[in-house]
């Protein structure tokens, strides 16, 4: 008996030294086969890749986590990927049962999170990269050899911050960029130059980008300085093909931060320094392109441009995702619209409302599959965990137990199991339940929402996005809703040489404002080609909206006809602010009631006799009275501060001007109003 323990001790002592011999063998063969496939991919045979990791898989030479990351690279080059997808998650369960390899457990989680930042799905692309992030400080604080790359961590930080910065979090992805720059800084003195590279265009264009892509253009312009920083360190360690890459796009980003905070002239000479690059008709710049063109207000252009792209695409649009078609198609309909082409935007609006339930549809077939794959992972793990319950019975069996021993802790096992079925089945119809409680009211809420930028899109198309041309006139106007629909409008008719425009705020926000600034605006256009006086349209449109106004709204407007030959002004205030004439409120006697309120109400109309010289700002009350974190308004004193130092400014540039300033003052609050300017002047 004594003999027994010996023999198993040294069964032990020589499993061990022959495992320590096959993990050693296995280290040059998993070495020689990654070699193997990456030669492979670089001469793109990924029939060839496929087979070698069959064979490696088979031989037990990769662990699971790294045959399943380089079966997503097969599926990523084969354009598949919703296997790439599957591919990843299941590197990630193989190695969260039986973690073999740290650097690609990890990997698959970098390369998910970043597929799922990139499709959209911002709130798990966050989870993969923090739960990615616990593991490593994990596996720090208990001493763990994970053999990572030290720039893992780094970009992991980086997905977090686009994730926030994309799900409306600024401050959050503000705090985490400037945290990976500093980190970027510290391991670039630990690094070989030559892996400079990485951190100019992961990292630097990776925040650059974030900060475009979600209107940032505030940050955008801060972030350029240390983008140049760091170009000038790996500059020298790039190739001539890198740098020319890399210039247009640093320049692009440059136009289009200055042209949305006000600094047009300066965007418009950078603009033209990037067309003359060589680079800047590369189609991958086309995209920056259209969106300089639009900041710019140059959609003509823009629509050109778009059209080429969209030619492109052609044979690439089967393969779109239905909610990037969407996003392309509106962007369609808005600059045609803008640039005054009606038949392309309608066919664009028609593309638009096919793919938009599309897009609804696919959403809800993914969250399906996913569902699916979650209860499907669920049941495997069930039926391991019973096979473990039957294996360990077996060895109670082999050991001799009792029969009657036996017989009992059958009884407790079953009496057990089949209360935890009972309570299985209870929840899985609890979750099934809440999951179709879920999908409905997400199915809803995504309608709601696309409806809603829809909406948006239309009713933006609704305001002028181009403005007349005539001798001596300088005229330009925006309007920015608070919500995803507003109640402001502006809009203009020309009959020669008479030039009518009007500026109004609907009552309330939302749709129901956006539907009556629609009727409002429609009604000043039909009017004003009749050449009425703006008292008389005004007269007219109050009859016409206090009709079956049940919801007893109205609208406040100041409705102008400047005589572009005489410079004389007719106008008619209704209800509407006190526009602003060289940097004075206009003195008016006559302010008369808002449109809508009543019928039969009677409009007195005023005029000043020239104007040539002058510049005129008429605005919406979302520019007095904006509102910072503490409640406090612009108010009107700064209001004329700020138009005093407008006079050498053109119009364009006095709204940006506006506009930054507004913004200035939320100091990060919402918008609480909708915002509305058109400036103008007629040269002497």
């Amino acid at each position: 008996m004594k003999k027994f323990p010996v023999i198993i001790a040294l069964g032990v002592i020589a499993l061990s030294l022959l495992a320590g011999c096959r993990e050693k063998k296995l280290s040059i063969d998993r070495d020689e086969a990654t070699i193997r496939f990456e030669q492979y991919q670089d001469a793109r045979d990924m029939d060839a890749c496929w087979a070698l990791i069959d064979s490696v898989e088979q031989a037990g030479i990769w662990p699971p986590e790294m045959v399943h990351y380089h079966r997503s690279i097969v599926y990523y080059n084969w354009d598949d990927p919703a296997a790439v997808e599957e591919e990843l998650r299941k590197g990630i369960e193989a190695g969260k049962k039986n973690l073999v390899s740290h650097s690609y457990f990890i990997a698959n989680y970098m390369q998910l999170a970043s597929d799922l930042r990139s499709n959209g799905d911002y709130e798990e692309a966050m989870n993969l990269a923090g739960e990615a992030l616990d593991y490593i400080e994990t596996w720090n604080k208990e001493g763990v050899d994970t053999h990572l790359d030290p720039t893992t961590i780094l970009s992991l930080k980086l997905t977090i911050g686009q994730t926030q910065a994309r799900m409306g979090n600024i401050e959050g992805a503000r705090k985490t960029f400037e945290e990976v720059w500093e980190m970027q800084q510290d391991l670039m003195k630990k690094v070989p130059i030559e892996d400079y590279n990485y951190f100019f265009t992961e990292i630097s264009l990776g925040i650059l980008s974030s900060c475009s892509d979600c209107e940032y253009y505030e940050d955008l312009l801060q972030w350029l300085d240390p983008f140049d920083q760091v170009f000038a360190q790996c500059s020298q360690y790039m190739d001539e093909l890198g740098v020319t890459y890399y210039e247009p796009i640093r320049l692009i980003y440059e136009v289009i931060a200055l042209a949305n905070t006000g600094h047009v002239q300066q965007a418009d000479a950078l603009y033209s320094k990037f067309a003359d690059l060589p680079r800047s008709s590369d189609p991958g710049n086309m995209g920056y392109r259209i969106k300089a063109l639009r900041s710019l207000g140059r959609y003509n252009e823009a629509a050109r441009y778009f059209e080429t792209y969209m030619d492109s695409m052609k044979d690439l649009l089967a393969d779109v995702s239905p909610d990037l078609l969407v996003h392309n198609y509106a962007v369609g309909y808005t600059l045609f619209r803008k640039s005054g082409e009606d038949a392309k935007a309608f066919a664009m609006g028609d593309s638009l409302a096919a793919y938009t339930d599309v897009a609804l549809d696919f959403i809800r077939e993914s969250n399906s599959a996913e569902l699916a794959t979650i209860y499907d992972t669920k049941g495997k793990e069930t039926q391991i965990a019973l096979q473990k319950a039957e294996l360990s019975q077996q060895r109670l069996i082999g050991t001799g137990i009792a029969l009657v021993l036996l017989t009992a802790f059958f009884l407790v096992y079953t009496w057990y199991r089949r209360r935890a079925q009972r309570r299985l089945a209870v929840a899985h119809t609890k979750l099934q339940e809440a999951y179709d409680q879920l999908e409905e009211t997400t199915a809803a809420k995504e309608r709601i929402e696309s409806e809603l930028r829809i909406a948006r899109d239309i009713q933006m198309s609704m305001v002028p996005g181009i403005f007349p041309e005539h001798d001596g006139l300088d005229m330009y106007a925006e309007m920015t809703p608070a919500k995803e629909v507003g109640g402001d409008l502006y809009g203009y008719v020309l009959q020669g040489d008479n030039l009518y425009f009007c500026v109004g705020d609907v009552s309330g926000k939302g749709v129901p404002a956006s539907l009556f600034m629609a009727q409002s605006s429609r009604l000043f256009r039909t009017l004003a080609a009749e050449n009425l006086m703006p008292a008389d349209i005004s007269v007219r449109m109050n009859n016409a909206l206090a009709e079956n106004n049940e919801q007893n709204m109205f609208v406040t407007m100041f409705i102008g006809l400047l005589h572009l030959d005489s410079g004389r002004l007719d106008f008619c205030n209704c209800g509407h602010n006190a526009p602003v004439l060289d940097g004075q409120f206009l003195g008016m006697q006559f302010i008369n009631q808002p449109l809508g309120i009543m019928e039969g109400l009677p409009f007195m109309g005023e005029s000043i006799s020239d104007i040539r010289g002058s510049q005129l700002l008429v605005y919406t009350d979302g520019l007095n009275e904006a509102e910072n974190t503490r409640n406090e308004l612009l108010g009107n004193d700064r209001l004329l501060e700020l138009m005093s130092s407008a006079a050498a400014l053109n119009s364009r540039e006095t709204i940006a001007m506006l506009k930054t300033a507004v913004e200035k003052h939320r100091s990060g609050a919402d918008p609480n109003d909708d915002l509305t300017l058109m400036c103008l002047r007629l040269a002497r």
